[in-house]
Order: C-alpha cells, then sequence, then structure tokens
C-alpha cells in the first residue's frame, strides 16, 4: 500500500466529476455581447455600436432587430453580411489544483494559455412588400456562439479543452404600418442549436473513488500510474448535442415628429432540449484496473463494467429573453444621434443538467447563477455626401456571470467596453456596401472555481486578460 492516501467518494460520483466538464453545453468564450450571445446582426450597425438598432431602419438588417423598421424600406432589398471576430484570451495561472477530496495537489501543466479564436459569422437579410402597409422580411444570423481549444496538457484540462456552440436563428417576418407614426413587427424564430465539447478526464481520480466500493486497491491504482493529475494516463471525454426549437419576437416603431423615431423590440427567450452522445477514450490502464474487478457484489460490479461507457444523454437549455428601447433623432440633414438601451433576461440561465441513459451513470449538474444584464450604446451617423456615411458609437455592456466562483473556463467573460467606427458607401442607386470595425476593452477577469457541484475534479485558479476586435462587411443590394 503506498504511504499516502486519498479520501475516496462513492463511484456514482466518480462518474459524476469525470464528465462534469462537458456537461456545459453551452459555456464557452463570448466573443460579442454578454454572456455567449452574439449582437453581431450587420455591419452598419457595427459602426454605431448597435446603438439604436431598434429605431434605425437603414437596411434591411432591421428584420433582426426590429420587424416593424421594414415599413421604412421601400421596394424589395437584400444585404448579406460577415463578421471576423478576433479573441485573444491569455489565462495566466494561479494555483489550480486538485480537489481536497483528491489531495489538494497543484494541477501539472503550462502556467499560461490562450484559448482564443477567431470566429466567422454570417448574416442574411431580405425585405419585400406585399403592399402599402404589410411588408415581409427574413433574416439568417448567429444569435448565440463561440469557441476555444485549450492544449490538452493545460492546467484546467480536467474542466475544458475544446468547446464549440452555434445557434442558427432563421426568422420570418411581417410589419403592418398603423399610420404614417406607427409600424407595428412581429417574427417567428426557427432555432438550431448544435454543441461540441471536450476535455481530459483524470483517470487516476476514476480509479481511487472504486477503491473500498469494490476489489480494486489504492495499490492496483498506483502500480497502473493511476494517480490524480497524472497526466499521462488520462482519459477523454466528448460531448455531442443539437437542438432544434421555436421562438418569436416584436416590435413597434414611433416617429412622434419627422426628425425622431423611437423603437421597441422583443425578443422572447427559448427552450432547448438537446439530444446527444457522450463518448469517451479511456486509458487502457484505467480500463485494465476497471475491468479486473472481482468483487460479489452486483451494484459494485455494475458500476465499473458502465462507467465511461458511450451512451445517449440529454439536457435542457434555456437561451434569454431580450427587450430594447432605441432612439434616433436626425439633428440636420447631415447628422444622426443614436442610443439604444437592452435588457436580457439571463437569470433563467440558473444551472446544466444532463441527463444520460445509463443508471450507472449519474445526472452531471453544473450550477451558473448568472444575473439579468443591460448594455446602454450611443452613436452618430454622420452624412459626409450623397455617397458617403461616417459612423461612431460607444457601449457598455454587462457581464451576466456574477463573480469569480461561478466563472468557467470556457466563459471567462467580463464587462466589456466597445468603441467602434464604420463606413457606408452607395455605389450605385441600386448597389451600397458597409464596413465597421470594433474594439471590446475587458479587465483582467479572475477565476475561482470551486466546482462545489462535484467532490472531485480540479478548482481552477487564475486571471484571464481577454480582448476582442470585430471587423464587420455587409452588401445591400435595391432593387426597386
Amino acid at each position: 500500500m503506498p504511504s499516502h492516501s486519498v479520501r475516496t467518494i462513492p463511484p456514482r460520483t466518480a462518474f459524476a466529476l469525470a464528465i462534469l466538464s462537458p456537461v456545459a453545453l453551452l459555456s464557452s468564450v463570448p466573443v460579442g455581447a454578454a454572456g455567449f450571445a452574439l449582437i453581431e446582426h450587420g455591419a452598419s450597425g457595427l459602426g454605431n455600436a448597435y446603438a439604436g438598432a431598434s429605431a434605425s431602419s437603414a437596411d434591411s438588417s432591421t428584420v433582426w432587430f426590429n420587424p416593424a423598421g421594414m415599413s421604412e424600406l421601400e421596394g424589395r432589398k437584400v444585404a448579406i453580411a460577415g463578421h471576423l471576430i478576433s479573441s485573444n484570451t491569455d489565462f495566466t495561472n494561479e494555483g489550480t489544483s486538485l480537489a481536497a477530496s483528491l489531495g489538494g495537489t497543484p494541477v501539472s501543466g503550462p502556467d499560461t494559455a490562450d484559448p482564443g479564436a477567431n470566429t466567422v459569422l454570417p448574416n442574411f437579410y431580405y425585405v419585400a412588400p406585399i403592399n402599402r402597409q404589410w411588408k415581409y422580411g427574413l433574416s439568417v444570423g448567429v444569435p448565440f456562439g463561440s469557441s476555444t481549444d485549450y492544449d490538452d496538457d493545460w492546467v484546467g484540462r480536467y474542466t475544458t479543452v475544446e468547446s464549440s456552440i452555434s445557434v442558427i436563428d432563421v426568422n420570418p417576418s411581417l410589419s403592418y404600418r398603423v399610420s404614417d407614426k406607427v409600424s407595428l413587427g412581429f417574427g417567428v424564430s426557427v432555432q438550431r442549436l448544435s454543441a461540441t465539447l471536450e476535455n481530459n478526464i483524470d483517470s487516476g481520480a476514476v480509479c481511487l473513488n472504486f477503491v473500498g466500493q469494490s476489489s480494486i486497491t489504492e495499490t492496483q491504482c498506483f502500480n497502473a500510474g493511476l494517480t490524480p493529475g497524472n497526466q499521462i494516463v488520462d482519459s477523454i471525454g466528448e460531448v455531442d448535442g443539437d437542438s432544434t426549437t421555436l421562438g418569436f419576437n416584436l416590435g413597434a416603431l414611433f416617429s412622434p415628429t419627422d426628425a425622431l423615431k423611437i423603437g421597441i423590440a422583443y425578443r422572447h427567450g427559448t427552450e432547448h432540449d438537446l439530444d446527444g452522445d457522450a463518448d469517451f477514450t479511456v486509458n487502457p490502464n484505467l480500463a485494465a484496473v476497471l475491468a479486473n474487478n472481482t468483487s460479489a457484489s452486483p451494484e459494485s460490479q455494475f458500476a465499473t463494467a458502465n462507467i465511461l461507457n458511450d451512451v445517449p444523454g440529454s439536457a435542457e437549455v434555456s437561451l434569454p429573453a431580450t427587450f430594447s428601447v432605441s432612439a434616433a433623432w436626425q439633428v440636420h440633414n447631415k447628422l444622426e444621434l443614436l442610443t439604444d438601451l437592452t435588457w436580457t433576461d439571463w437569470s433563467v440561465f440558473d444551472e446544466l443538467r444532463v441527463e444520460f441513459d445509463n443508471p450507472a451513470q449519474p445526472d452531471s449538474v453544473s450550477l451558473q447563477d448568472w444575473e439579468d444584464t443591460l448594455r446602454f450604446s450611443a452613436g452618430l451617423n454622420y452624412q459626409h455626401n450623397s455617397k458617403i456615411t461616417w459612423r461612431a458609437g460607444y457601449a457598455f455592456d454587462e457581464e451576466a456571470i456574477p463573480n469569480a466562483q461561478r466563472r468557467t473556463a470556457r466563459i471567462p467573460g467580463n464587462d466589456r467596453t466597445w468603441l467602434s467606427v464604420g463606413l457606408g458607401y452607395k455605389v450605385s442607386k441600386r448597389f451600397s456596401f458597409d464596413i465597421g470595425y470594433a474594439h471590446l476593452f475587458l479587465d483582467d477577469t479572475p477565476i475561482d472555481n470551486p466546482n462545489l457541484e462535484s467532490p472531485g475534479g480540479s478548482v481552477v485558479r487564475g486571471a484571464f486578460e481577454p480582448a476582442v476586435d470585430i471587423v464587420s462587411a455587409q452588401l445591400n443590394w435595391d432593387f426597386n
């Protein structure tokens, strides 16, 4: 028997700690708005930091922000936009360790990491008239999504290595002009959510958790190299899941004067029931020890025979509602001032729970306890001449993560400040383009996630130094 020992925990909990990390099906580095939301819908709005987005109806991207704005557009219009989002997130380790139940020793690995990634997001918009009062439109975009990719030897490898998520939203809409001063809008969203997550599994922790619950002994674990935190014998877990669901959005546009427009927009939250699979690559040393469990207990035999088996799984995920109030004020023929306040119902994101189609594999739970957020933005458009429009904007975007204890390595987000500029150029009567650039400033972001929902695993401690740059371009066609 080795001279040191590790406190053991029940074998059903062993599996929970092994797969706790992939449970966080929507936990990935945010690159746009708070949480894992993406506000990048159209390049013209990026130049204003999306100030006035629900009131301004300069092009067909209004379909997404406020369908009532379609009433302001003449004829058929099409827009295609793309956004390159570069996220640079440097992590510095400040004491990441195994859980106390596994000895509390530091996790081996480099003390720095960069999980940032480059992401490309597309948008498509179409608007056409039905008659003088009614218009219809379509938007296709990605309102939630991101990705991270850590090296497989980094100190937080038992919480995450690779993450990717995308939510594709197809949003047909209608607008109705009540009068010259009031328009209303309505849309239906068809959302498709897909996620893939991967992390290392501490094979030593899994082995030791069966000591005292089976015929497996500490000596067998240690002789096989199965000590907690030993990267050489790590196993790998991957979870894939997807879901399709429906939502809706409402909008209203008011024009109390010829120079002032006020937009109100509400987008309802959606509920996703993800169906997916958990796939595991089990280290041969761990597989051999588990296979040699000769305990006479049927429960023990069942646990070691079925742990880390590839099984289907499911999870319920709530995406938040949003409510925006925007204003656009044409000060004179060259200058328009814009502002916006948006509330996001992130408090619906309180936990993530995955259920597996195997009685040997318990639910895996990750508490989030996120908070509702506000986003404020202000911007301007300057009409240089009949062809060129200059844009600028500022925004402050609150983070939904309440504290360092609830922050995860998949979501090292923080409050962010936007500074943006843009240009619109009218090439001809029927064709124009927009370009925009924004830099997002984020404070250094501490993480001290104790992983309280699992008696084992690792405690990630450190700080992230994030920065985000966004470049967007949009092509507009007018078929009047």
